[in-house]
């Protein structure tokens, strides 16, 4: 009896390469993106298509303004003429509807 050649399960994975596929990807990413994290190029394809995996930069917080910083930038004056106009802007609803 011949026995039927079987493909390993345990296959091994060329990580010298640059480009893998979904299913692979899926079941290695860990260490891809430690190879991303490294600054190495890994670009995952899914059919035709292709995507880059890198590392983004971290984002800078918004600075918190302290409390009063554009009091100077308004006079009292704009200040209500922007309020009536604010006021005025906002759609009343039907007094029967509640």
């Amino acid at each position: 009896m011949k026995a039927a050649k079987r493909l390993d399960p345990r296959r091994k994975i060329n990580f010298q390469s640059e480009s893998f596929s979904l299913s692979n990807a899926k079941t290695y990413l860990g260490r891809l993106v430690e190879k991303a994290g490294r600054g190495q190029t890994v670009c995952i394809t899914r059919g035709t298509k292709r995507f880059l995996l890198q590392e983004v930069p971290p984002i800078d917080p918004v600075p918190v303004r302290p409390p009063g910083y554009f009091a100077e930038s308004f006079t009292g004056a704009e200040i209500r003429e922007l309020n009536l106009l604010a006021k005025a802007s906002v759609v009343q609803p039907p007094a029967g509807l509640e």
